[in-house]
């Protein structure tokens, strides 16, 4: 889960990073962040789900799942860069949810 959320989060930072999704996908803060340090981010959220899926006990069925995350990832910010941007802001926040739930269940096993 966690691995997921990072993955939609990467695409949404990459699609941000694009001059021409940047204004529709930040709104006023397309100005104020660089596409550079917003491109940088996007791969660091990718890789690092990568690392979160190689961690995880199952890796190898983890790392075929992985390779579709992207996929849906993508599919939902071309849905919502196409008909509706909330449609792309709601799988970011999804993908934050995602990744705050899984903490929350997993820290008391710590």
């Amino acid at each position: 889960m966690i691995a997921a959320g990072l993955v939609l989060l990467g695409v949404f930072t990459l699609a941000a990073a694009m001059p021409r999704h940047a204004p529709a996908l930040l709104g006023g803060w397309a100005t104020r962040l660089r596409p550079q340090s917003l491109r940088i981010a996007g791969w660091a959220l990718l890789a690092a789900a990568l690392a979160v899926t190689l961690a995880t006990p199952d890796w190898p069925r983890a790392l075929v799942a992985w390779f579709g995350w992207p996929t849906l990832a993508a599919a939902l910010m071309l849905l919502g860069l196409s008909y509706d941007v909330r449609l792309a802001r709601g799988a970011a926040a999804m993908g934050v949810l995602g990744i705050a739930a899984s903490v929350v269940v997993l820290l008391p096993g710590l």
